[in-house]
């Protein structure tokens, strides 16, 4: 027997095989890192027991073929008795394989399942070439692997018997009434070539229930078409595909077509609910009869349906026209439309539905107009109207036209709404109410909102309010320390009010102002004079100046000043050679106090007359590139220098601050053809000065 022709079984079971390979490849491709291993199912009939089982990847159901699989079996209760241990039994005394490709050749001319597995075990190729091109050239971009798998599974499904030709399938005769199993499947591949996990299932002997029929079957008519559905996910495990069977008398039904259905709108997070089923007609006003069969992954085939019937139903295509409409000296309307008169047959007569806006909902308010009416009267119709006609069909099929805008005529706008008022929360809330307008066409009231007070106004509602409350939220956070609220009312007609009195509404304050800097000081022979910049902030009510005594920092700073406006002050109440710390802070009106300035650490020293550094020095090494800074070891009464460098001619730049330990330096970040000078300050522990020692030096 020449295998490679068992291809063309594909073609000759239908479509369904070959989207559903698609499928299943497509999703095995998106699918990255399943684990390699073995799914099993079970099914107790006629004291035995059915095994199905699967693998994972087409890599380990490929290893599998190969290598076979061993099947055992535990026995871990007996009439409700746990047995401890289970009593083991190995179903196979040989690997179970698929059969040789000769045993297949009865099998292939009785079920075209059965060439369907044989082609994907031993085929030489597995291709669809003679399909349509768009599907071929989709399902050849899979891997060949990946098709052999996908059909391989999908036959399993639809025949038992093929299914344990192909090693994916077993029958357990020696099972016991009222015991209870674990199978356990095991694929005879070593770890070294492939590791694929077993596959475990519990089963009960038990007397066997009969497979459900399928449930909430529905059929709706169509034009030529009867769209049939059904549940699948409440049997989602119990069957892999259906039958659909149409009877012309509701006593004699026949299948549609020999391929069972499949359900292609399941997939990974996002599982399907329903069946679906289009069954094409030659004709129209005929009753047909249907019901539905579900096959098990045995290949059984379920009780059918309940019976349901429908019938194909001629479209309405004809389509009503609004083309006018007219007002009377009452204020009554009157519309008119236009419906081709050949159609009138199709139909048993036409609706008003109005609504309030185009994409409303629109309600009926005239029903059983003849299909020969062709206008229509509204008595006191609202101020605002979108109309439209339906023709009903005699299928209670609903066409209608498009909508057509009628409004009366009223040009007067509503007064402008009077007495608003409004507060502003902590959070930001805005609560405003007013008074309500009078005119008996009022539509509702527009908010507007500005948050400068000669800013355009900014309209905050979509659509009209129709009470006279309404809630606003703002940025309490801001720069604005006022909001600005005008209402305006809207009639039925759209007509729109003048804007209501301005309401000014003040935000909470919940900014502190920004910090004021110091920007100078001065040590003077009356104290110690500080300068600052004052807070940039509008609201400022008052700034603080504090002080603290290092040697006393455990009590805190000490408020030494306050002012409103003042940039500057003397510390006249300080003591000779004390180190001591100033911060600045601004507090606004709502009593918010800003972060503190960069604090400043001032000496109020007295100088050191005598000189501390002794054998002051600064030799060049060119050679290295640096210059070489050294003076006598200082007493211990020193606490730290200041060592300063700036280029000859430029202000003094503080270069290091380092104890008093240290009597040596290197300075590498000097450039030839410069001249630098260095001025050492000695800081006692006291808190003294002494004079500054000069060295200059040209590189």
């Amino acid at each position: 027997m020449n295998i490679r022709k068992l291809h063309n079984v594909l073609h000759g079971i239908g479509w369904i095989f070959l989207i559903l390979g698609i499928s299943m490849s497509l999703n095995a491709q998106e699918t990255t890192q399943i684990k390699d291993k073995i799914k099993v199912i079970s099914r107790v009939t006629d004291n035995k027991v059915l095994l199905r089982w699967a693998a994972t990847t087409p890599s380990a159901w490929m290893k599998a073929n190969r290598y076979g699989y061993h099947i055992e079996r535990y026995t871990v209760k007996r009439n409700g008795v746990l047995l401890n241990p289970p009593e083991k039994k190995m179903l196979t005394t040989n690997a179970l394989l698929p059969e040789p490709l000769e045993a297949w050749e009865q099998a292939i001319q009785q079920d075209d399942y059965a060439a369907i597995l044989a082609q994907a075990l031993y085929g030489e190729e597995f291709s669809v070439e003679q399909m349509q091109e768009g599907l071929a050239q989709i399902i050849n971009k899979a891997r060949e692997a990946e098709q052999r798998f996908s059909f391989a599974l999908f036959a399993a499904d639809m025949s038992f018997s093929a299914s344990k030709k192909a090693a994916l399938g077993f029958e357990d005769v020696s099972t016991v009434s009222g015991e209870e199993y674990l199978y356990r499947v095991v694929p005879q591949v070593t770890e070294k070539i492939l590791k694929i996990e077993p596959g475990f299932i519990s089963v009960t002997i038990a007397e066997p229930g009969p497979l459900p029929a399928p449930i909430d079957v529905y059929a709706v008519g169509d034009d030529k078409t009867i769209l049939l559905t059904w549940e699948y996910e409440l049997f989602k495990t119990v069957f892999t595909s259906y039958y659909v069977e149409r009877s012309e008398n509701g006593t004699d039904f026949k299948r549609l077509g020999d391929t069972p259905l499949v359900n292609l709108n399941d997939r990974p997070g996002t599982p399907a609910k329903r069946m679906f089923y289009a069954d094409t007609l030659s004709q129209n006003d005929k009753k047909y009869y249907y019901r539905v069969k579900g096959i098990s992954p045995f290949g059984e085939l379920s009780p059918a349906s309940e019976i349901v019937s429908a019938t194909g139903i001629k479209k309405l295509e004809a389509v009503p026209h609004i083309n006018s409409y007219q007002f009377d000296n009452n204020g009554d309307v009157t519309l008119k439309w236009e419906f081709k008169k050949e159609a009138e047959d199709k139909i048993t007569g036409f609706e008003l539905e109005r609504s309030d806006s185009d994409g409303g909902s629109y309600n009926t308010i005239q029903s059983g107009l003849l299909p020969s009416s062709r206008l229509v009267k509204v008595t006191n119709p609202e101020a605002s109207n979108y109309y439209r006609i339906a023709a009903i069909g005699k299928n209670n099929e609903r066409n209608t036209s498009f909508p057509a805008f009628v409004q009366t005529v009223d040009s007067i706008p509503p007064m402008a709404p009077a007495g608003i008022t409004g507060v502003i929360d902590s959070l930001g809330v805005v609560q405003l109410q007013w008074k309500a307008n009078s005119e008996k066409d009022m539509l509702g009231y527009r908010v507007f909102r500005s948050n400068i007070e000669k800013e355009e106004w900014v309209q905050i509602t979509t659509a009209p309010v129709r009470t006279t409350s309404f809630i606003d939220t703002v940025q309490v956070k801001s720069l604005n320390s006022k909001v600005y609220y005008s209402i305006v009312a809207v009639d039925e007609r759209f007509n729109m009010s003048a804007y209501s009195e301005k309401l000014a509404l003040s935000i909470p304050d919940v900014v502190p102002p920004s910090s004021p800097m110091f920007s100078k000081y001065k040590v003077e022979k009356e104290g110690i004079r500080l300068h600052w910049i004052n807070s940039s902030s509008d609201d400022v009510a008052i700034h603080q100046l504090y002080r603290m005594d290092i040697r006393e920092a455990e009590k805190g700073w000490l408020l030494i000043f306050q002012t409103d406006t003042v940039s500057s002050y003397l510390d006249n109440k300080v003591a000779g050679s004390i180190k001591y710390r100033y911060a600045i802070f601004a507090e606004d009106e709502s009593g918010l106090q800003s972060a503190p300035s960069t604090p400043i650490s001032i000496s109020n020293q007295d100088k050191v007359n005598t000189t501390i550094v002794k054998r002051f020095d600064a030799v060049v090494d060119r050679i290295n590139e640096k210059i070489e800074i050294s003076w006598k070891k200082l007493p211990p009464t020193v606490s730290e220098l200041l060592i300063y460098k700036p280029k000859k001619g430029e202000l003094p730049v503080l270069w290091k601050q380092i104890p008093g330990i240290v009597n040596t330096l290197e300075d590498t970040s000097v450039s030839p053809n410069n001249v630098y000078i260095y001025q050492i300050k000695v800081i006692t522990k006291t808190g003294e000065h002494s004079k500054l020692e000069t060295k200059e030096v040209a590189y």
